[in-house]
């Protein structure tokens, strides 16, 4: 009778992950007719103009360093230091004659992002009072820093900004799109909406100097994963992470399916190493009583989608020779999480062209499952993403000419 209870109990936590998108829609429904909004910067004139430190971590290959950094130099918000820690890389090709860009090289290959990360740390100066993490591929739009200026003005301490794809053509960039819009809505926007704190993307992500110096990563951190070990550590010594959907960052998107497998072999592999940081922050904000803290751990704790997916349905075959009434509970709650799914990526203007990669989710599926068994190899090593597609700012913007998105002033949130 015990496991028959702990199996219910297993089946009620997969249902609530499945059918938490359909409710986070629902709410996001009401608040655009009730008038509330996920948190936004203010319009009001910022009392303080942060300094911020800019790292961008590269590694073998520059080539996408001049695009990133001209994205930086044509920002509207100028109070910035850029450090390029240029790890096992040729520089005798990167001469910027901006003051404010520094080329880094260390003396011997760090292989090691957190390393990078901690390379470039050494060299902001006092007056960088807020460290901002970019990948190489990265592109900035030209208010990125203005909004963040906004949202440290309100009291924050760590804001991830708005993570959009710099390419949608192709099969595999139009799936990894999919994946982003899903992120972005369940675990940034909607969170955002009822003031709790987001999930951060590895790069966009900012956070004061001296709360990220508190941070201590292990040896599982440099093998990949790194930021699933920074939003756990933020997420316990900051009221909230913020996120600043104006505050927009430029990525690239995988374009075959060797990269995007290895992608995923990353990510997956990332999730198990980490899931024991998840448990322990969860019994601290039971501990505390902290429901941002709960519900912040019991969405880190929650499987990859895929895997949440394919366990629900061995289990929903399982009920039929048991329980044949909980297998049509589960295909009513399969079809609210598609249902869901297919709504997120469409209510986007970007999800027009992303969606269109609906049709090749068995494809998906296909390569999710060959990651999963090859998930030993993202735990020894940091499996790199290979990028191949060269693009500047005026690329992207120039479709729709370069114009600054409208800030909606709201009532300060409680911090």
């Amino acid at each position: 009778m015990l496991l028959l209870y702990i199996y219910l109990g297993l089946q009620i936590i997969l249902a609530s992950w499945l059918i938490q998108p359909f409710f986070l829609l629902l709410i996001h429904a009401i608040g655009k007719m009730t008038g509330h909004r996920p948190a936004r910067a203010s319009s009001a004139t910022p009392a303080k103009d942060y300094t911020f430190g800019i790292i961008i971590t590269a590694h073998q290959q520059t080539d996408f360093l001049p695009p990133i950094v001209d994205s930086l130099l044509k920002q509207t918000y100028t109070r910035f230091n850029v450090y390029i820690v240029a790890d096992d890389c040729d520089i005798s090709q990167l001469n910027f004659s901006d003051p404010r860009i520094k080329v880094l090289a260390p003396p011997s290959a760090l292989h090691d992002k957190v390393a990078s990360l901690h390379y470039g740390l050494h060299y902001l100066t006092d007056k960088d009072e807020v460290l901002v993490i970019f990948d190489p591929d990265n592109l900035a739009h030209p208010d990125f820093l203005r909004t963040l200026n906004m949202w440290y003005n309100m009291g924050y301490e760590a804001v991830q900004g708005n993570l959009q794809s710099k390419n949608k053509e192709g099969v595999y960039a139009k799936l990894d799109s999919l994946g982003v819009l899903m992120g972005n809505f369940v675990e940034r926007e909607a969170r955002s909406m009822l003031g709790l704190s987001v999930n951060i993307w590895g790069c966009g992500v900012s956070v004061k100097k001296e709360v990220y110096q508190k941070i201590i990563y292990d040896a599982k951190s440099r093998t990949g994963g790194f930021d699933k070990h920074m939003q756990t550590e933020l997420a316990r010594n900051v009221d909230r992470i913020g996120y600043a959907r104006e505050a927009i960052v430029y990525d690239e998107k995988v374009e075959d399916g060797y990269n995007f497998e290895r992608q995923r072999i990353r990510w997956i592999a990332a999730y198990f190493k980490f899931l024991g940081e998840a448990f322990r922050l969860l019994l601290t904000g039971i501990r505390k009583w902290d429901f941002n803290l709960i519900y912040f751990s019991y969405n880190l704790i929650r499987l990859p989608w895929f895997l949440l997916l394919l366990f629900t349905c061995i289990i929903a075959a399982t009920d039929w020779l048991i329980y044949p009434l909980l297998t049509h509970i589960w295909l009513v709650i399969l079809a609210f999480f598609f249902l869901s799914f297919v709504s997120i990526t469409a209510m986007r203007e970007e999800g027009r062209s992303a969606s269109r990669g609906l049709l090749f989710i068995p494809l998906l599926f296909y390569h999710q499952i060959r990651a999963l068994f090859r998930i030993r190899a993202g735990s020894r090593s940091m499996l790199k993403t290979g990028h191949s597609k060269i693009v500047y700012i005026d690329d992207i913007l120039r479709p729709t000419a370069p114009r600054r998105q409208p800030v909606e002033p709201l009532s300060q949130p409680r911090l």
